[in-house]
C-alpha cells in the first residue's frame, strides 16, 4: 500500500473519531445510579403487614386471606380501597437516588437517632424487613434513609417518604367509619326520637345550625370538642347484625351524623357518616351502633355517645337566649 493510500485511510479514521465523539458521544446522558438499584425491592404479593410509626402517630394494616386489606388489629375496619389503591405496589419497592456513605459515623446528624419514620413489613414465609427514615435533604427532595443490617446511608425520593407517613398521619379508614381529624368536621347533628340538636362551623366557631346561628355555651361545648373526632373506641363486633332489634337497632336510641371534609387529594364533595346507636352492652360500658349502609355491628364506647347524648336532652343554651325564650313571671 502506497504512502498517499496509507495517509488517506488514516484521514478518514481520524474524522470518524471525532465526529462520534463530538456528535454521538454528545448524545447519551450519562446514567444515574437511581436507574440501577432499588432501595429494597419485595414481591407486592408477598406483603402481608404494614406497620408505620412517626414522631407522634403509629397505624398498621394487615392482610386477611380472601377478604383485603384490614387496619391491624381485633374488631377493626378494612381500609378504604380508594385510598388504599396502589399503596402495596409503592411499598413493594422506592428506587434509591445515591448512596452517600457506605457507613453511617452520625445517626443524628441525619434525622436517624430517632429516625422521623420506621417502616416494618411482615412478608410470606415469616420473613420482614424495617427501614428507616430520617430528615429531608436540604433540598427537600430527597429523604435520608437506611435499612436493617444494611450500613449504607441511601437517599430516597420524598414523595415516596410522604406516602409512607400519610399511612399514619391520615389513615385510609372508610369514609362510613367515624375515626378522623376533628379539623375536618363541618357538622355535627344528634337526634333522639323526633328532637335534633345540630352545629356547624363558621369563621367565629362552632355556633348552632339554626337560621341566626346562635352561639353555644363555652363551658359546655369544651366538653365536645375533643369527642368530635370519634368514639375514642369504635370496633366491629360481627359481619353482619342477625337481629337488628336485639341489639336496639330497630328502632335506634340516637343517630349520631357528621359531614366532614374529605381527604386531601380526593376530589368530590363533602363526606357523611351516619351512625346509628342502640342498646348498651350487658357491661355497659359500650354501646352497639350501626353505620347506615353497612352490615357491621359495631360497639362504640359508652362516655363518648352519653356525652353526646346530652345535646339533645341538656342543650347547650347560652343563658342569656334561655333567658329571652322564658316567659317573666308574672
Amino acid at each position: 500500500m502506497n504512502t498517499t493510500v496509507t495517509a488517506g485511510l488514516i484521514a478518514v479514521l481520524v474524522i470518524f473519531a471525532g465526529l462520534w465523539f463530538f456528535v454521538f458521544s454528545g448524545q447519551e446522558e450519562p446514567r444515574e445510579p437511581s436507574d440501577d438499584f432499588w432501595f429494597y425491592k419485595v414481591e407486592e404479593n408477598d406483603i402481608q403487614l404494614i406497620s408505620v410509626k412517626t414522631e407522634d402517630t403509629q397505624e398498621a394494616f394487615s392482610y386477611r386471606e380472601g377478604q383485603g386489606w384490614f387496619f391491624d388489629g381485633e374488631k377493626q375496619p378494612p381500609v378504604d380501597l380508594a385510598r388504599w389503591g396502589g399503596v402495596t405496589l409503592v411499598l413493594s419497592g422506592p428506587r434509591v437516588r445515591r448512596v452517600l456513605a457506605e457507613e453511617i459515623e452520625n445517626y443524628k446528624t441525619y434525622g436517624l437517632d430517632p429516625p422521623t419514620t420506621v417502616l416494618d413489613l411482615g412478608l410470606s414465609g415469616g420473613r420482614s424487613m424495617q427501614l428507616y427514615l430520617g430528615k429531608l435533604t436540604p433540598d427537600g427532595s430527597g429523604y435520608y434513609a437506611y435499612q436493617r443490617d444494611d450500613d449504607n446511608l441511601y437517599v430516597i425520593e420524598s414523595i415516596w417518604g410522604q406516602v409512607l407517613r400519610r399511612l399514619a398521619f391520615e389513615p385510609p379508614y372508610p369514609q362510613w367509619f367515624y375515626k378522623l381529624d376533628p379539623s375536618r368536621i363541618l357538622y355535627l347533628g344528634v337526634t333522639k326520637g323526633e328532637v335534633t340538636s345540630d352545629f356547624v362551623t363558621e369563621p367565629e366557631g362552632w355556633r348552632w345550625a339554626n337560621a341566626e346561628r346562635d352561639p353555644i355555651d363555652e363551658d359546655r361545648w369544651n366538653e365536645i370538642l375533643p369527642l368530635l373526632g370519634g368514639p375514642e373506641f369504635i370496633g366491629i363486633d360481627a359481619d353482619h347484625i342477625d337481629d337488628l332489634a336485639k341489639y336496639g337497632l330497630l328502632e335506634p336510641r340516637a343517630v349520631v351524623i357528621v359531614e366532614y371534609l374529605p381527604p386531601e387529594g380526593i376530589e368530590q364533595g363533602n363526606w357523611e357518616s351516619v351512625l346509628e346507636i342502640g342498646d348498651p352492652t350487658t357491661e355497659g360500658d359500650r354501646y352497639y351502633a350501626r353505620a347506615e349502609g353497612q352490615p357491621f355491628l359495631l360497639l362504640v364506647d359508652a362516655p363518648w355517645f352519653e356525652t353526646l347524648e346530652r345535646l339533645v336532652d341538656d342543650p347547650p343554651q347560652v343563658e342569656e337566649l334561655e333567658a329571652e325564650a322564658t316567659p317573666a313571671s308574672q
